[in-house]
């Protein structure tokens, strides 16, 4: 059995996820403290753990939890193991953070993110043992699976192995798609940012080439809250067929 997907997301009223394109919101209000009701909201959803997309996680952590350099790996000289392999590392906190990494090559230095311990999902194509042996080093807890690009079973492997119930997905707007396209989302918690991005080139909300959704999945509209400084809280069910 798969946790329940909450995908929540901040975005603008156009749809679009990208902070920094984002126009400034009325008066002297900064961004900061609308990205903070965003995070408010999130924390009321009593989620048993919290997920972003790989290059969301670099684009966030880069610098502060996680460091990206090449040159540590060398995935040339290492044979991807080809096998599933699950492992339990560091059970400290009450909820996980999780970083789908399908290139097995993000080189973290420190077992949590914002005080969540981490679980990473890999690809028996692509993990290789000594990226394995660095994950175990530092105390993180990993699942290698037979296609990372087929979510469900990473998710039912998720539940069974480390009781995730609930999860709350966090972008980016492929991670989202990919998610959607393949009916693993079960709520849409849509917290409207007042403001505008009009780029076509931004990445929405759902960012990927996915299969028409019509007949295959619906909305059923469950609430809305009006927040602080325009910000609007939607919340949907999202139905399969």
């Amino acid at each position: 059995m798969k946790p329940k997907v909450i995908c929540h997301i901040m975005a603008s009223v156009d749809g679009h996820i990208q902070v920094e394109r984002w126009t400034a919101p009325s008066g002297d209000m900064p961004k900061t403290d609308l990205m903070k009701t965003y995070s408010d909201i999130g924390k009321t959803l009593c989620t048993d753990a919290w997920t972003f997309g790989k290059n969301t996680v670099r684009d966030i952590f880069h610098d502060k939890t996680c460091i990206f350099p090449i040159e540590v790996m060398d995935t040339e000289k290492d044979t991807p193991i080809g096998k599933t392999s699950v492992y339990i590392g560091s059970r400290i906190s009450e909820r996980m953070f999780i970083s789908f990494d399908p290139d097995a090559d993000i080189i973290y230095t420190a077992s949590q993110l914002r005080g969540c311990d981490m679980l990473a999902v890999l690809d028996q194509a692509t993990a290789t043992p000594r990226y394995l042996a660095h994950l175990r080093k530092m105390g993180i807890s990993y699942i290698v699976v037979e296609d990372i690009m087929k979510l469900e079973n990473a998710l039912e492997t998720i539940n069974k192995e480390f009781g995730i119930r609930s999860i709350s997905l966090q972008g980016g707007g492929v991670l989202n798609g990919t998610m959607l396209n393949n009916g693993l989302i079960d709520e849409l918690s849509l917290v409207v940012y007042p403001g505008l991005d009009c780029n076509k080139t931004s990445v929405s909300i759902f960012d990927n080439t996915i299969d028409s959704l019509i007949g295959r999945q619906s909305l059923t509209f469950l609430s809305v809250q009006q927040k602080d400084n325009g910000v609007v809280w939607l919340r949907y069910k999202v139905n399969h067929k």
